[in-house]
C-alpha cells in the first residue's frame, strides 16, 4: 500500500540499497577533482605512467620526453593499475582505446570543459571497439579528455564497477548513427475512456556520448560527473542501463547537456537516461545537472514535427526497481524546440510490476513544448511515487489542449495511471508552477493498458503556487474505473487560470468514470487540510463532477465564499463553508 500523504514528510529512497562505500570514496574524489582547472601529471595517482601525444613520431618510448604517438601503442604497453596520460596537442589521436583493471587515462593541461585551446584529444573513427573511444574496465577513471566524433559512444562500459568518468569535453558521438536506448512499446492514452494509441516498436534513441549497461553483476557503481556532452547530431547523452537481476548505484553529477538532435531516424532523444528492466534494481543520484537546446533548432514547434526530447528520463520496464533522487537540476527550452512530446523531466513505467520511486528538489524546468514534468504509469500493477520539493516548473511553449490527449499538452506538472492496479502518488510541497500552455498540475486515470481499475492516486499539495496558466491551475479527471482517490491542498495559491485550456475553472475535480472511493480535502475535510488556498480566475473558480470536494477555510476572491455562477458542481457536492474573508499573505 502507498502511505498516506501525510506520512510523507520526509520521503527519501530509504527502500533503496545502500550507497556503497566505494561509491562515496569516488564521488568525494570527483568533488576534489572537479574543484582542480589543472590536470597535471603529479595530480595522477602513484604508479607506473604512460605518455601518449597526437601527431608523436613512431617509436616512442612512452617517457613524459618521448611520448607514443598513438592510443594502440600506450595500450599495448600498459599494464592494469597502469595511468595513461594524453598530452595537450592540436592532433586528434584515433583509433580507441580498451582500459584494462584499475587503470587511470587521464588528460594533462587545463579543463578541456573550460575551452582549453590546445587539448588532450581522442577520438574513434574506426569499427574497433564497436566505435567507442573509451572502453571502460573495473576501476577505471577518464579525465579531462576531449573525445569528439566518436563513431558510436566517447565512454562506455558494460558490468564494470568503481568507475569514474569526469571532467570530458565529449562532443558529436556516434557518427554512424548506432541505436542506443529502447523506450519499449507502450500503449498511450487518450480522453476517450479505455482507448489508446499504440507506439508499435517503441521509440529508438541513439547510442549515448556517455553510458554504462549492467545486466550481469550486482553491485555496480558509477560516477559521471563535471561532464560536457554537446553538439552531437544522432546520439543521447548520458544513459545509464540495468537489465536481467542486475543492480547499480549511479551518481550522476555536474553535468552540462546540450544541443543534441534526434537524428532522421530516430524517434528520441534524451540528456540524461535511466533505464531499468527485468527484475534489476538502478539506484542513482542525479546532482547539479543542466539540460539545454535539446533538438533540431530548425524544426517546427507542431504535434508531428520534431524532436521528442527528454531532459532527465526515468523508466521502469518489468518488475524492475527505481529510486532516483534529483537535485539542484536546471532544464531549460528556451528555443522552444521539440514536439509536443518535448518534456524537461519524464518518469514512465511500462510492463508489469515496475516500482519507481523519483524525489526532486530545489530544481526548475523551463520552456519544452511538452508537459515539463510528466509521472505516469504507462504500464500496469507498477508503483510509482514523486515528491517535488522547492521546485520551479514555468512556461511551457507548445499549443496547449490537445483536446484527444491526456498528456502532453503543455502542462506544468501532469500525473496518473493509464493501467490497472497502478499505484501513484505524488506530492507537490513549496514549489511553484506557473504559466504554462496547459494545467498548471494534472491528475488523470484512463485504464488502457491491462484490463480492471487503476488502484490508488494519492496526491498532496502544500504551500505551493499554481498559478497564471492557460488551462486550469488544478485538474483531476478520471475516464475508466479507478478504486480511490486521495486529494489533499493547502496553503496554496489556486487562482488566476485563463480556462482556455482543458480545464474550464481554476480548479476541476471530474469523474467521468467510476471511482469507487474518494476523499478530496482542499480544507475542512477528513485528511486534516488547513484549507488557506485562493481560488480567483478562470471562466470558473471550480468545478466539480460526481465527487464530493470539501473546500472550506478558502479565498474565492471577495468575502463571503464564491460569488453567483463561480462554482458549478454536476451530481457531486463542493461545500465552500467558512469561507475566508481576505486573501492570505501566500496569495497576494
Amino acid at each position: 500500500m502507498i502511505p498516506a500523504p501525510s506520512e510523507w514528510s520526509h520521503m527519501t529512497v530509504n527502500r533503496s540499497m545502500p550507497l556503497k562505500l566505494p561509491l562515496l570514496v569516488a564521488a568525494m574524489c570527483a568533488s576534489l577533482a572537479g574543484a582542480l582547472l589543472v590536470f597535471p601529471t603529479s595530480a595522477v595517482a602513484a604508479g607506473p605512467s604512460w605518455y601518449v601525444q597526437g601527431g608523436s613520431a613512431a617509436g616512442g618510448s612512452g617517457a613524459v620526453d618521448s611520448p607514443f604517438g598513438s592510443l594502440a601503442e600506450a595500450e599495448a604497453a600498459s599494464a592494469p593499475g597502469d595511468t595513461i596520460v594524453v598530452l595537450p596537442s592540436p592532433k586528434v589521436l584515433d583509433g580507441g582505446i580498451e582500459l584494462k583493471p584499475g587503470q587511470r587515462l587521464v588528460g594533462e593541461g587545463p579543463s578541456v570543459t573550460a575551452g582549453a585551446v590546445v587539448a588532450p584529444q581522442l577520438t574513434n573513427t574506426t569499427d574497433r571497439l564497436d566505435g567507442d573511444a573509451v572502453r571502460l574496465a573495473d576501476g577505471t577513471t577518464v579525465q579531462n579528455l576531449r573525445i569528439t566524433g566518436a563513431r558510436r559512444g566517447a565512454v562506455y562500459g558494460l558490468d564494470v564497477t568503481e568507475v569514474l568518468v569526469e571532467g570530458n569535453d565529449v562532443a558529436g558521438q556516434n557518427t554512424s548513427c548506432t541505436p542506443g536506448f529502447l523506450i519499449p512499446a507502450f500503449i498511450g492514452p487518450t480522453n476517450v475512456p479505455g482507448i489508446g494509441i499504440p507506439v508499435g516498436g517503441g521509440l529508438q534513441n541513439g547510442w549515448a556520448g556517455i553510458m554504462i549497461d549492467v545486466t550481469e553483476r550486482q553491485g555496480v557503481t558509477a560516477t559521471i560527473a563535471d561532464n560536457l556532452v554537446r553538439d552531437a547530431d544522432c546520439g543521447d547523452g548520458i544513459d545509464i542501463r540495468t537489465a536481467g537481476s542486475a543492480s547499480a548505484d549511479v551518481t550522476v553529477r555536474g553535468n552540462d547537456v546540450r544541443s543534441l538532435k534526434q537524428g532522421p531516424d530516430f524517434k528520441s532523444v534524451l540528456a540524461i537516461g535511466m533505464q531499468a528492466s527485468d527484475t534489476s534494481e538502478l539506484t542513482a543520484i542525479v546532482h547539479d545537472n543542466t539540460q539545454s537546446d535539446l533538438g533540431d533548432p530548425e524544426e517546427l514547434n507542431f504535434i508531428l514535427a520534431g524532436s521528442n526530447s527528454e531532459g532527465v528520463y526515468v523508466n521502469g520496464v518489468g518488475p524492475s526497481r527505481m529510486h532516483v533522487t534529483i537535485t539542484e537540476n536546471i532544464y531549460t527550452n528556451d528555443k522552444g524546440v521539440g514536439n509536443f512530446s518535448a518534456n524537461g523531466l519524464e518518469v514512465v513505467t511500462m510492463g508489469s510490476g515496475s516500482d519507481v520511486s523519483v524525489v526532486v528538489r530545489d530544481s526548475h524546468f523551463s520552456g519544452s513544448p511538452g508537459d515539463l514534468v510528466e509521472h505516469g504509469a504507462l504500464g500496469t500493477d507498477a508503483r510509482m511515487e514523486m515528491l517535488l520539493e522547492r521546485v520551479t516548473v514555468e512556461r511551457s511553449a507548445g499549443f496547449g489542449d490537445t483536446k484527444i490527449l491526456p498528456f502532453n499538452n503543455g502542462d506544468c506538472v501532469v500525473a496518473g495511471s493509464l493501467g490497472a492496479r497502478n499505484d501513484v502518488s505524488l506530492v507537490v510541497r513549496d514549489s511553484v508552477l506557473r504559466d504554462c500552455s496547459n494545467n498548471g498540475l494534472s491528475i488523470g486515470s484512463n485504464v488502457v493498458n491491462g484490463t480492471g481499475a487503476s488502484g490508488r492516486i494519492v496526491v498532496e499539495v502544500d504551500n505551493t503556487q499554481i498559478t497564471g496558466n492557460r488551462g486550469g491551475n488544478l485538474s483531476v479527471r478520471n475516464f475508466t474505473k479507478l478504486d480511490e482517490l486521495v486529494v489533499k491542498v493547502q496553503r496554496s495559491n489556486l487562482a488566476g487560470s485563463s480556462s482556455f485550456g482543458s480545464s474550464i475553472a481554476d480548479v476541476s475535480i471530474e469523474d467521468f468514470g467510476r471511482t469507487t472511493r474518494s476523499t478530496i480535502d482542499l480544507g475542512g475535510g477528513a485528511l486534516g487540510s488547513v484549507g488557506q488556498n485562493c481560488v480567483v480566475g478562470g471562466l470558473l473558480a471550480a468545478n466539480v463532477v460526481r465527487y464530493k470536494v470539501a473546500a472550506k477555510n478558502t479565498w474565492w476572491g471577495r468575502p463571503g465564499g464564491p460569488g453567483l455562477l463561480r462554482t458549478l458542481a454536476l451530481g457531486g457536492l463542493l461545500n465552500t463553508g467558512s469561507a475566508l474573508a481576505s486573501a492570505p499573505a501566500h496569495c497576494r
